[in-house]
């Protein structure tokens, strides 16, 4: 609605310096016969119908856009994957509903904080090593790293599998986190029953 606003105020301030410029432009003599006035009566209705059919179609094309924009944002914000857009530092520029329910935050209070705060000890060093990589080579790197946060004031850690790759040129790495907890469970699981089992042919 505010795109359409807008395009109206544009276009009312477009006519209004046409006008001012008309005033200031001589009008030349001419000898125009009826048919002649006629004919550019015609041709000027011609090309305001023209005109409105554009500005239609503007206003078609923005809508679309408008539409798109908006699109792109939900699948970002309700994705089931979490997104981070981060610096070259390893600050959070960026991130969908996801990535912060991932770190435990309100994603307002999660901009601009270090990604490493969130990281277990035990995997920051995995992480750094992803993002200097990311940076150096600009192709896609990936690695499994530890999440802490807190709820209702206890800890909690949470596997994440990352992807992170740098647009070239961008100054700006974009991570897809995916949640492999379960995963890691059933795997820790199935570790016991392959021991136990060994332990028991002994």
């Amino acid at each position: 609605m505010k795109n359409q606003d807008k395009a109206v105020n544009e276009a009312t301030l477009l006519r209004l310096i046409a006008e001012e410029e008309l005033k200031n432009v001589k009008q030349p003599h001419s000898d125009l016969t009826e048919f002649d006035n006629l004919r550019l009566i015609h041709e000027l209705q011609v090309h305001q119908i023209e005109l409105e059919m554009q500005n239609e179609e503007l206003k078609k094309v923005q809508n679309q856009a408008y539409d798109a924009i908006t699109k792109y944002i939900d699948l970002y914000d309700f994705a089931p994957t979490g997104y981070i857009t981060l610096s070259k530092e390893g600050v959070i520029i960026e991130l969908n509903l996801s990535a912060a329910a991932m770190l435990g935050c309100d994603r307002i209070h999660l901009k601009n904080k270090r990604f490493g705060l969130y990281i277990s000890h035990d995997s920051l060093s995995t992480f750094n090593m992803l993002l200097d990589r990311s940076f150096m080579f600009n192709e896609k790197e990936s690695c499994e790293l530890i999440l802490i946060h807190k709820t209702d004031n206890v800890d909690n850690s949470l596997n994440v599998k990352v992807d992170a790759i740098v647009k070239k040129d961008s100054g700006k790495c974009l991570i897809t986190m995916t949640d492999i907890s379960e995963i890691k469970k059933v795997e820790s699981e199935l570790k016991k029953t392959i021991q136990l089992l060994q332990d028991q042919n002994r």
